[in-house]
């Protein structure tokens, strides 16, 4: 009961400060898309927030599945009742949790979420790829006067200075912000925009699934299934660090096979499988939950199979 109780009080606390962080985040994020030097800017966004509850909510589920097994590697006691409260709270993200919050973010969700403001400011030199850009003055329709640095040779003559009057303000190489000087100081890596593009992209390919019905919501939460099925490889090795790597990396593997599949990054035979199995089941993805299912048997066997020869290791040292 005690142990029930734990998982519990880390499973809320953990779906409260993760959807509240990520969500933070968001907001600032989206506030900064829209920022433009020497302008007033509010950080905090009410619909951003918002916004980013929704779409944070599937990552942090799935963060907190990954997060209860390293718990359970670093206290291994009550195996049973652990392993039972994984999965209760495992199977309740995925058949409630999930699809509820993909509903709301369908209805809640605007175009003006990501919106890039297509003024800019005065008074500020901004570098861009043609040259230096420095306006005087910017009307009401968006129209500017300001002087132009050609440092690149771009209209002819290098280190050039052409006067500006009455020009359309063009920012299209801030994008997705709305300065270039906001873009060029805090733009992210591709260590981190390339992992939120994979979740983007599974998020999009979630909130379709969902919105065609039980059915091909079921096809997708396949993946979910082969994420709670990595539990079992935290049996692989008698060193808890490595534990902790092999389930890191074979949720992972998980994501990143979900990923290339409905991104349809996938060889050419794989594709004509995929074709094939549809057409013989009627079903929309049969591939991807057949990969699940072959994925889960896998992390099973391998739990089961390296628990019983852990567990027989200790009785013959005893």
């Amino acid at each position: 009961m005690k142990r029930a109780l734990y998982f519990a009080i880390i499973y809320l606390a953990s779906m409260l400060v993760g959807t509240i962080a990520f969500a933070t985040l968001f907001m600032f994020s989206c506030n900064l898309n829209m920022f433009v030097t020497g302008q007033s800017v509010s950080f905090f966004s009410l619909h951003f927030f918002m916004t980013g509850i929704l779409l944070s909510i599937p990552l942090v589920c799935i963060l907190i599945q990954i997060l209860l097994i390293l718990y359970i590697i670093r206290h291994p006691k009550c195996q049973l009742v652990s392993l039972i409260m994984y999965l209760v709270f495992g199977l309740f993200s995925w058949i409630f949790v999930i699809p509820m919050d993909l509903k709301l973010v369908s209805r809640y969700e605007s175009d003006d979420v990501l919106a890039r403001v297509e003024t800019s400011s005065t008074g500020v030199f901004r570098k861009e790829s043609n040259g230096v850009y420095y306006f005087t003055r910017i009307g009401d329709d968006g129209s500017a006067d300001g002087l132009f640095f050609d440092t690149t040779g771009y209209l002819g003559q290098e280190d050039a200075v052409v006067p500006l009057f009455n020009v359309p303000v063009k920012n299209e190489s801030a994008f997705p912000y709305s300065d270039i000087l906001i873009k060029n100081s805090l733009q992210p890596n591709q260590l981190v925009t390339y992992p939120l593009s994979i979740y983007n992209a599974l998020l999009t390919s979630a909130q379709y699934s969902a919105s065609l019905g039980f059915w091909a919501w079921l096809a997708f939460a396949s993946m979910g299934l082969a994420l709670l099925s990595v539990y079992g490889t935290q049996f692989m090795s008698s060193w808890k660090l490595a534990n902790v790597a092999c389930v890191i990396i074979s949720a992972v593997v998980v994501l990143l096979i979900n990923y290339f599949y409905y991104m349809n990054i996938l060889p050419d035979i794989l594709k004509e499988l995929a074709g094939r199995l549809s057409n013989f089941t009627g079903l929309k993805d049969p591939l991807i939950v057949l990969i699940n299912l072959i994925i889960t048997v896998l992390c099973i066997a391998v739990g089961i199979f390296m628990g019983i020869y852990r567990l027989r290791g200790v009785e013959s040292e005893e």
